[in-house]
């Protein structure tokens, strides 16, 4: 079983209080995307079945959307918005499935929870891929060290926009 974990593309800044769940995008975030969605189409997603998540954030929704072109049928999760390592394994043990899991969220949340499963220090920057590989087949027995990262990727854009 393989678990995607993959933190929202880099956001406008808000400069109004109480906007952080409606943050968009910026032009840097839609150029990782771009560069992060090329890369992506070489691992082998239609050679296993796989569920989608994200939070309902419109910065990870437009991550989910821009890197997969709806070739999965992402959920969207507002309880996964902000969400710690305590509730994203919940999540994840909750879901009880035998499918590899994509999930677009944020951190400190995901670095928590890649650093839990694989038992090294995780810190995933904005537009993070990392995918871990468990020898196990469903979600429910996931836990601390049995995970092994198998993919880890960001793109470094020092400049942007790039023409």
């Amino acid at each position: 079983m393989r678990l995607h974990l993959i933190r929202h593309a880099n956001a406008e800044i808000s400069a109004v209080s109480g906007k952080d769940f409606h943050r968009s995008l910026s032009e840097k975030g839609l150029l990782q995307c771009k560069k992060t969605k090329s890369l992506l189409l070489n691992l082998s997603w239609s050679q296993r079945e796989v569920q989608a998540f994200s939070s309902s954030a419109l910065r990870t929704k437009e991550t989910a959307n821009l890197l997969f072109d709806q070739q999965f049928d992402f959920s969207f999760h507002e309880d996964l918005y902000l969400c710690s390592v305590s509730n994203l394994m919940d999540f994840i043990w909750g879901l009880k499935t035998h499918c590899d899991i994509i999930l677009v969220g944020h951190n400190n949340g995901l670095s928590d929870l890649a650093s839990y499963f694989t038992e090294k220090n995780v810190f995933m920057k904005t537009g993070a891929v990392i995918s871990i590989e468990f020898p196990l087949t469903s979600s429910e027995e996931l836990s601390k060290g049995l995970g092994e990262i198998t993919y880890a990727h960001r793109c470094n854009i020092d400049a942007y926009p790039i023409n």
